[in-house]
């Protein structure tokens, strides 16, 4: 396995712990207390005589996927792996060493009116799917203090009683307007593929157990978008989708969240004691996303929509996250800014981290949010972003730039997972998209193709427990 250490100045110094290494007995790992056990407020000095250490875990001879023969013939392997979650062995028991991440919906190519062969007319946003069966997987990571990653468990996900994949959705309500085709051969033509009554892209993952005690899986997805629950065999059991006209229906999100942008749905997801946190990856879209109903975005606004939903309940409340005032000072665009994960801070429902980030990882920040009395909980039928009307968003506050901790490293570009292993150690998972940009160009994949996860040492807790 290959092993990388980069150690380099910034504001608090980190150290890779030996809590990651894989001497530990299991029973020691599960001892380890909870991140929970001491969160948020970050560390007003650290000594700036100290420097960090980032180490780069690798997972290698990961299995080949399929082939896919369009633009050109190429294999690819396992990937697309998005966000981060605690392994619980037992309620409140936390394995030190490892952490839960999930498949998106599996490579996918965009096809353009250019595109267009053998009597089909394709439209901008059509997709090609290689692989139409792929079927998403839960996946259990044990990572190791020398820099290697190892697949310990892998639980493949199931909704109507069938494996899930990542076609576009034919449930009405999680539809994106987009059209999936396959090619079977080299040679062989387009043929259209019918929308999937068990298609979801999922983007994050939180393992918890339930009143009885059994282990289950909440997870996040861009199509509806929507937040699922699933047992501890891969079975959904619940899905809170969106509901038109704005009806409050059992397991219902607000429809207001049909303005996601295109492939921009829920990208970050918590456990929190009672609570479910999820978070839209971007602002609303201007001309109406999703739903194609327009009216509902603005260009300019840095509000990401959050959804907090009642475990036991189902009680669903809407709040307000305003993107950093920094994270378009590198060129980007409000709209181009992204949440990749979140994790939560206590089991209050009201305190978590966020991975914020944009433009190629210049702007790549970890954010404190805290949730309190004076937040407003926004209604389903307000366009906020319009400045039309006023609103409280969440406290946030910078505890962290990742951004020179991780320029110049070989990584993909996306950072879609974060969870913090315990009170000095950050984990921040990378969606490699299957290596698609690389091996469409003809190039041998590099190293930034592999599945990588980055961990993050500190010298002290990042998080004071109150």
């Amino acid at each position: 396995m290959h092993t990388s250490f980069f150690v380099l100045p910034v504001l608090a110094a980190t150290t890779y712990l030996s809590s990651c290494t894989t001497t530990r007995a299991t029973t020691e790992a599960q001892k380890s207390p909870s991140p929970d056990a001491a969160r948020l407020s970050v560390t007003e000095a650290v000594a700036t005589s100290s420097l960090p250490k980032v180490q780069v875990h690798t997972f290698k001879n990961l299995p080949q996927v399929s082939t896919a023969y369009f633009p050109k013939e190429f294999n690819y392997a396992e990937g697309g792996w998005s966000g981060a979650s605690q392994v619980q062995t037992q309620p409140g028991l936390f394995n030190a060493e490892e952490l839960w991440t999930v498949n998106d919906r599996g490579l996918n190519l965009y096809l353009e009116a250019k595109d267009s062969r053998d009597n089909l007319q394709f439209k901008n946003g059509d997709r090609y799917f290689p692989h139409p069966n792929f079927n998403q997987t839960l996946f259990r990571i044990k990572l190791s203090s020398t820099g290697e990653g190892r697949v310990l468990e892998q639980i493949g996900l199931k909704a109507l009683g069938a494996p899930t994949n990542g076609l576009p959705s034919a449930i009405a309500e999680l539809s994106t307007g987009e059209k999936p085709f396959e090619m079977k051969s080299s040679k062989g033509p387009f043929a259209r593929l019918p929308l999937s009554p068990r298609g979801f892209d999922f983007e994050g993952v939180a393992q918890t157990f339930d009143k009885n005690g059994q282990r289950e899986f909440w997870l996040v997805e861009e199509y509806g978008p929507s937040v699922l629950r699933a047992d501890a065999l891969g079975n959904i059991t619940q899905h809170w989708k969106p509901s038109k006209n704005h009806q409050i229906l059992q397991n219902s999100l607000p429809w207001i969240f049909r303005h996601r942008a295109d492939n921009r749905g829920f990208e970050g997801l918590t456990v929190s004691g009672a609570h479910v946190i999820a978070a839209l990856q971007s602002p609303l879209d201007e001309k109406g996303g999703a739903s194609g109903e327009p009216g509902h975005g603005n260009k300019n606004t840095p509000l990401h929509r959050l959804v907090r939903i009642h475990r036991d309940t189902g009680e669903v409340e809407q709040f307000a996250y305003n993107h950093s005032e920094n994270a378009t000072s590198t060129g980007g665009k409000h709209k181009d800014v992204k949440i990749g994960d979140l994790a939560a801070l206590d089991e209050s429902g009201n305190r978590f981290l966020v991975l914020e980030h944009s433009n190629a990882r210049k702007h790549m920040v970890l954010i404190e949010a805290r949730i309190t009395p004076q937040t407003t909980r926004l209604q389903d039928t307000n366009s906020y972003e319009a400045g039309k009307t006023s609103y409280t968003p969440v406290e946030t506050k910078i505890v962290a730039d990742l951004s020179p901790l991780l320029a110049g490293l070989e990584l993909p570009e996306k950072a879609e997972g974060i969870m913090l292993l315990d009170d000095k150690t950050l984990v921040v998972v990378f969606d490699n998209d299957h290596c698609i940009e690389p091996l469409l160009a003809g190039k041998s994949a590099p190293k930034e193709c592999e599945n990588l996860m980055v961990t993050i040492g500190f010298p002290s807790p990042l998080f004071a427990s109150k």
